[in-house]
């Protein structure tokens, strides 16, 4: 046990790397489980909707066709949202350059 630990001691990288290694296998046996569970829903999402398509096929393209235009609006909301946050932001960096100005301008109204 003492020469690992030397060996690890006179060689820090290495037991960085070792350390790396058994990071990366730990996450990829996660990863591997939520890949599994992914597909599993994916195949019983698939099923239930083979089953109301054949039940009923016009009430699932009915169904198909407000989504699709349920999402439109969504991303076009979302669209509206990050171009009114990038102007507020915009706006937000001018703000502490007016506010200097308006602190020398009353500096300078105090000294008068």
């Amino acid at each position: 046990m003492d020469m690992v630990k030397d060996f690890f001691a006179a060689h820090p990288s290495f037991m960085i790397g070792v350390i790396i290694f058994i990071a990366l296998v730990i996450i990829y046996f996660i990863v591997k489980q939520f890949i599994k569970i992914a597909l599993v829903l994916l195949i019983i999402a698939l099923a239930v909707g083979g089953y109301f398509y054949f039940k009923d096929p016009d009430k699932v393209k009915d169904s198909l066709n407000k989504v699709k235009t349920g999402t439109e609006e969504v991303v076009d909301k979302s669209k509206q949202f990050y171009k009114d946050g990038k102007e507020l932001i915009d706006k937000g960096k001018e703000v502490p350059g007016q506010v200097g100005k308006l602190v020398k301008e009353v500096k300078e109204k105090n000294k008068k």
